[in-house]
């Protein structure tokens, strides 16, 4: 029997359910409930320990991601989140230490995102499970579709630390120690740009998290706007460039196939750049501009004078 995408099992979940809008739950990074007062935004996402997570990472470093995953997708949508529930699956073989660890980072990412963990579940499992889930309530949010033509093609920061990162961990390389630092924790220690994208929601026509690769997240915008999106420059570094050069790395693969970087992928109009960058520097991001929108459908890349269509894919659960 052939085995279901991650896509394809809740395309089938879905098929049984009694919903009104069944495409509404697959069309953006967060679901919304139209209300008297606003729009109710909410997000689960789940942390699985042998899938979400590298050996060197700590457990209150797992506690944080697990909320940083949720973060980051409210942030793209420009949404403040309330408050948040948590639901643990535990090992038997847990301790007391291994507990107070997870509520070291649940209550580190309270701290710093300013949200309210007010409750959850918690039940026994063979793996570390945690499951996430978020709310907020706002007048209105970004969606994916929306980019116009002509609108400039932005990222919140630079890409490829992740999978340098995780090379690292996995001890596949090594390289200097101001780099490794980076990419180490930007595996660790991942961040998510609420800052940015609560000021991105005036400026932006279309937003999406980057969580799974760069490539599918372009994608996903150019085909939700039904526009094309041309790159004229990938999202990098020098220090990044340097390593690509020393290891004979290909950067393409690099920086559109990684995965793991909770940046923020929006089209903005070309008059709002000014004050994008702006926002950019009061929310501490490197904003990037790599391409820009054009009529037509699929995603380009511009190198040395010639055109080549960017490869659709990204990473998935399940296959």
């Amino acid at each position: 029997m052939k085995r279901l995408s991650e896509k394809q099992i809740i395309n089938q979940i879905l098929k049984s359910l009694s919903v009104i809008n069944k495409n509404n739950l697959l069309s953006d990074d967060i679901t919304t409930v139209k209300v008297v007062n606003g729009i109710l935004a909410f997000k689960c996402d789940m942390f699985v320990r042998s899938t979400d997570a590298p050996r060197q990472m700590k457990i209150w470093q797992m506690a944080r991601k697990s909320i940083v995953s949720c973060i980051s997708d409210f942030a793209c949508k420009g949404v403040k989140p309330l408050a948040s529930l948590i639901s643990l699956g535990i090992p038997r073989n847990f301790t007391q230490k291994d507990i107070v660890e997870l509520g070291r980072g649940f209550a580190k990412a309270e701290k710093e995102f300013h949200i309210n963990i007010i409750g959850g579940d918690t039940n026994e499992s063979k793996d570390l499970i945690i499951d996430c889930c978020m709310i907020g309530l706002v007048r209105k949010i970004i969606k994916r579709r929306g980019a116009k033509n002509g609108d400039l093609i932005i990222t919140s920061g630079p890409f490829g630390y992740s999978s340098i990162g995780l090379n690292i961990l996995q001890n596949k390389i090594t390289t200097k120690s101001n780099l490794r630092n980076k990419a180490k924790n930007s595996i660790l220690m991942p961040n998510a740009r609420l800052v940015f994208g609560l000021g991105l929601i005036n400026y932006a026509t279309s937003t999406m998290d980057s969580s799974d690769g760069l490539a599918i997240t372009l994608y996903e915008l150019s085909e939700y706007s039904k526009k094309m999106f041309v790159i004229d420059s990938l999202p990098t570094t020098k220090d990044i460039k340097e390593f690509v050069k020393n290891k004979r790395y290909d950067i393409d693969k690099l920086i559109l196939y990684g995965g793991e970087e909770y940046e923020i992928v929006a089209t903005i109009p070309k008059r709002n750049l000014k004050k994008v960058f702006a926002l950019a520097r009061k929310s501490k991001c490197k904003t990037l501009v790599i391409g820009h929108v054009e009529k037509g459908k699929g995603v380009f890349m511009k190198q040395n004078g010639k055109s080549k269509k960017i490869e659709r894919y990204g990473w998935q659960h399940l296959i």
